[in-house]
């Protein structure tokens, strides 16, 4: 067979389109793979849902260990393009990068917070289940690769944390501690004559923490009253003496709160009392003084506490919170009230 000097150049030209990475040598990186680098990044929405970018990602995270720790993506080019760190490649070419692209496709739903007066919260289901979805893309997030659902117990946003932040900040409405009547009328405690302990009604409410943010949650923490104790401790008098007591006197047990009423003065509502009884604990919420002194009483409230996370819920441990003790003292029926 006769070759021509024609029949050469247009099987070189036919070879030369064929192959379009042949034609990279002279002006991008010849037949090889282009190699760039760049940090692994994540584009994510917030509470208001805007976009926002970020290459703080915890190692934890299953957006650091995708693909392996360290490791490169790579893709084949479609059409021309530049890598992150502006070097260019052609269609067709192989690109291997250390830039690993998260892109959340998805808004985190918008759930509504419940009012804190709520008893019963209710969301989405559990924190546990809940998920967000990732594109995963090599170097520019054109670059797609696959989809990736992350726990929202992932170390990039996982929420409690933020939760066991607020619960070791948070400032109840303190249970302070409801002044029985008697006080008023004789300037303190009297000897065997009983003493109901109560705390002021704003105490015994369900309360809602302020919100915090965090990439695209919004976090409430919910308490809801579950028992109610006081600290009792009486110190007798040593020119009139009497028993000493320091203990506590149970008030509101674990499901037990339904039995229980406030007023406008106290929680639980102050009943009628007998004029006297036997010293010490007399039942709930009732405690009598054996003789003169002084007495600190200190209320403790213990509450179930509900983490919200954009409508996902998870209960966290009991939350004690305790109110400013007060001291009262006791003295004999006879006692001249120096207040009235």
């Amino acid at each position: 067979m006769t070759w021509s000097i024609r029949s050469a150049t247009i099987f070189l030209t036919s070879w030369l389109f064929a192959c379009p990475s042949a034609l990279a040598g002279e002006t991008h990186n010849g037949f090889g793979t282009v190699t760039a680098t760049g940090p692994r990044t994540a584009h994510y929405y917030n509470e208001v849902g805007d976009l926002r970018s970020t290459t703080s990602i915890a190692g934890g995270s299953a957006m650091q260990k995708f693909g392996g720790r360290g490791s490169s993506c790579s893709f084949i080019a479609s059409v021309p393009g530049v890598t992150f760190d502006k070097q260019p490649y052609v269609a067709g070419q192989t690109v291997s990068s250390t830039r690993w692209v998260f892109s959340e496709d998805i808004q985190v739903p918008s759930f509504e917070s419940p009012g804190p007066s709520v008893n019963v919260i209710v969301g989405a289901g559990s924190l546990g289940t809940a998920k967000r979805l990732f594109s995963v893309s090599c170097d520019r997030s054109v670059n797609f690769l696959q989809l990736l659902w992350i726990s929202a117990y992932d170390p990039f946003f996982d929420p409690r944390p933020v939760a066991r932040d607020v619960v070791n900040n948070l400032q109840l409405v303190p249970p302070t501690i409801f002044q029985n009547p008697v006080v008023d009328v004789w300037g303190g405690l009297i000897t065997r004559y009983p003493t109901w302990l109560g705390v002021t009604p704003a105490a015994w409410q369900p309360q809602r923490s302020p919100a915090r943010y965090l990439r695209g949650w919004t976090i409430y923490l919910y308490t809801q009253p579950r028992t109610l104790e006081f600290d009792v401790n009486f110190i007798p008098n040593p020119e009139k003496p009497s028993p000493a007591f320091r203990g506590t006197v149970q008030c509101v047990a674990n499901g037990t709160a339904g039995s229980f009423a406030a007023d406008v003065n106290s929680f639980s509502a102050m009943p009628a009392l007998p004029e006297q009884t036997e010293p010490g604990v007399n039942g709930a919420c009732t405690w009598t003084p054996p003789g003169p002194g002084t007495v600190t009483v200190q209320a403790r409230v213990t509450n179930t506490v509900t983490l919200w996370v954009s409508g996902y819920t998870e209960p966290m441990p009991d939350y004690t919170w305790l109110g400013p003790p007060v001291t009262f003292r006791v003295g004999e029926l006879s006692a001249v009230n120096t207040n009235a």
